[in-house]
């Protein structure tokens, strides 16, 4: 026999032990994805999934007081300048009256625009600006929310957008929603367990889903409120409670 016809022997021998070898590995490989299958079926049949909610209402430690001043004016530097001078009472009330933080004050909307009647004859004819500034205070002396709003009112705050109550402990308080979730994912597979006479093992699995703040917003007010307040009477503003509640998925296995 030739050297080439040795080689082409040779080579003709490698091709085949390498198909061979590729087969096998193919095989194993396919046997291995079969058998993670086979597994995995049988942990999800060995198993039950259930998904709860846990809930805790709460009193609210803070308040967010939503106002602002509207001003108007044949210019827009006249209306600017007429809510300026309105808003700079304001924030005399509320850093020198009521000794409010000023990092606990923020502005949420401040703009000038247009103002326009119109008219079939003339059609759209300008009368106008209105310059709006509306602030959003956190105030924690919640039985002092209707008179901070009446002093706001009568020192030129001339829109009460509302008020928001919420907690400054929301991640203590989710925790404590966590639990309870916990808890009712527990029972709720308890009874799945028993239901199909298995008994509940130990969790596989768990997923926490959004934990949610379900704050108490009272009606808005009008500059009415400080008439009142000047008669005598003050704005009354109502906290009650709020609602923190947290939800789970939770896998267990079943014996």
């Amino acid at each position: 026999m030739g050297k080439r016809t040795v080689q082409v022997a040779l080579l003709a021998v490698t091709m085949v032990a390498a198909g061979w070898f590729g087969a096998t590995k193919l095989g194993a490989d396919q046997a291995m994805a079969e058998t993670t299958g086979a597994v995995q079926a049988a942990s999800i049949q060995n198993a039950v999934t259930v998904g709860a909610e846990g809930s805790i209402k709460v009193d609210p430690d803070v308040a967010y007081l939503s106002f602002g001043v509207d001003a108007r004016g044949k210019t827009a530097q006249e209306a600017q300048q007429a809510s300026a001078t309105k808003f700079a009472a304001v924030e005399k009330t509320l850093y020198d009256t009521y000794k409010i933080d000023k990092k606990d004050v923020q502005t949420t909307n401040f703009g000038v625009q247009p103002e326009y009647n119109y008219t079939e004859k003339e059609g759209q004819v300008l009368k106008g600006y209105l310059a709006t500034h509306s602030v959003r205070v956190a105030y924690r002396d919640l039985a002092g929310i209707g008179k901070l709003l009446d002093a706001v009112s009568a020192a030129g705050a001339n829109r009460v957008d509302g008020v928001q109550f919420g907690t400054e402990k929301q991640d203590q308080y989710e925790l404590e929603a966590l639990k309870k979730a916990m808890t009712n994912a527990g029972a709720k597979a308890s009874v799945l367990a028993t239901s199909a006479s298995r008994t509940l093992g130990p969790v596989i699995n768990i997923v926490q889903g959004n934990a949610a703040n379900v704050p108490i917003v009272t009606a808005t007010f009008d500059q009415a409120k400080a008439a009142e307040s000047a008669a005598g009477f003050s704005s009354s503003v109502q906290s009650g409670q709020i609602e923190i509640s947290a939800s789970v998925t939770v896998q267990y296995q079943l014996k």
